[in-house]
């Protein structure tokens, strides 16, 4: 569940998605709760009715499901109807074999896991009436193919994303090199920013709309509270 201060109404918009079609890039360091974020505001999508693909790169279909179920966000009757569409890059990569389960026979497999395969993937759910798209995570697709294969994945894909939804991706600071992290950056319509800091009563996580071209907005920083089952945004 997402809560929030009830006077954050930016944040309110930046959680709720309510921008004309557009890209987000997540940036943040390991364990500043992208992922967790994410992981809420796909569940929220779903309870609304719309339909959402998942790409599941850094975790694979079993271990995401387990991860939201873990969470009292189960999405296993989602892909059962067809309102979630998990897209398998991992698995086929990691030698894991096919899900023969009912669950694991709706999910879409990729063949061959490379930039090239995921681009194809984008352009046939193109007709589809899909409202948004997460990909998490970005670093990992940078790690196996480098800068030049994943630069062309993302030129054809964002441009596609923004004709007919809204998508986000996810990537871990520090992964990059400055001068290509800012490249990557440009790319997108949004950025939110995660970072982590100490304090006397442990790890504290922040949040912000570090930029966005389609609507002024509130930059300051939020903290963002990771509860059992919740999110919190203060």
């Amino acid at each position: 569940m997402l809560k929030l201060h009830k006077r954050l109404e930016l944040v309110k918009k930046l959680i709720h998605e309510d921008y004309p079609n557009a890209t987000f890039l997540h940036i943040g360091p390991v364990g500043s709760g992208k992922t967790t974020f994410l992981m809420h505001l796909l569940y929220e999508r779903l309870k609304e009715g719309f339909k959402c693909v998942y790409v599941c790169v850094k975790n694979s279909p079993k271990t995401f499901m387990w991860r939201m179920k873990k969470r009292n966000m189960d999405v296993e009757p989602y892909v059962k109807n067809g309102r979630l569409i998990i897209v398998d890059y991992l698995s086929p990569k990691a030698g894991i074999p096919p899900d023969s389960s009912e669950v694991g026979s709706k999910i879409v497999r990729l063949n061959n896991p490379t930039p090239t395969e995921l681009s194809i993937m984008s352009n046939k759910l193109r007709g589809s009436d899909i409202e948004f798209i997460y990909v998490d995570s970005l670093s990992d697709i940078f790690m196996d193919f480098g800068f030049a294969e994943t630069r062309k994945l993302l030129d054809i894909v964002i441009p596609r994303i923004r004709e007919t939804c809204i998508g986000a991706f996810v990537l871990d600071k520090g992964v990059l090199d400055e001068m290509t992290e800012n490249y990557i950056r440009s790319r997108f319509d949004g950025i939110v920013e995660y970072k982590v800091e100490e304090s006397p009563f442990g790890i504290e996580r922040y949040i912000r709309m570090f930029r966005f071209t389609l609507a002024k907005i509130d930059t300051r920083w939020h903290k963002l509270i990771i509860e059992p089952y919740g999110i919190r945004i203060e």
